[in-house]
């Protein structure tokens, strides 16, 4: 991952406490990745603050991963892209910290889920990988692979998220 690019935070919570920050580290040239950090920063007016994780794939199994971004209903059927997710260099990993879309034209996205991302928390096995792979997750993958052990992954919520300046 280009060291220049941008380094986002989420503060993940649940049982009534934060759990932790987790620190991803952007892909200079996606549109997904742009996407991600409006959505952190709140800068078009909508944010992925005070949105709740809402599925767990693949739980306890190679490829695991948690899935948020609803920032609409919060159940994970809205989370509307707030820009077109085409083009740009995106990568596919089937390593544990990627973070990625379902979502990029051309392969039956749906429009209403755009912004909603996905974070890996166990390596895929067998050569399997995610393909539009736009972040890595730099610091706080245990915090992401706790929420994904939590016993109703619902309750866990983005308290805070943001930009890091000082990188």
């Amino acid at each position: 991952m280009d060291p220049s690019s941008t380094l986002v935070f989420l503060d993940l919570a649940w049982g009534g406490s934060t759990r932790g920050r987790v620190h991803i580290r952007l892909s200079p040239n996606t549109p997904a990745a742009k996407q991600f950090r409006l959505l952190c920063t709140g800068h078009t007016g909508v944010s992925y603050r005070n949105t709740q994780l809402h599925y767990v794939w693949d739980k306890g199994e190679p490829g695991e991963c948690v899935e948020g971004g609803d920032y609409e209903g919060k159940g994970g059927a809205g989370g509307a892209g707030i820009i077109d997710l085409r083009g740009g260099e995106y990568r596919k990993s089937g390593k544990a910290g990627a973070v990625w879309c379902w979502c990029q034209w051309g392969w039956g996205c749906d429009a209403a889920v755009a912004a909603q991302f996905t974070i890996t928390t166990r390596d895929c096995q067998g050569g399997s990988v995610f393909r539009n792979v736009f972040g890595e997750v730099v610091s706080g993958l245990e915090v992401v692979r706790a929420a994904a052990n939590h016993s109703d992954i619902t309750q866990v919520t983005v308290v805070d998220c943001g930009v890091v300046l000082n990188q």
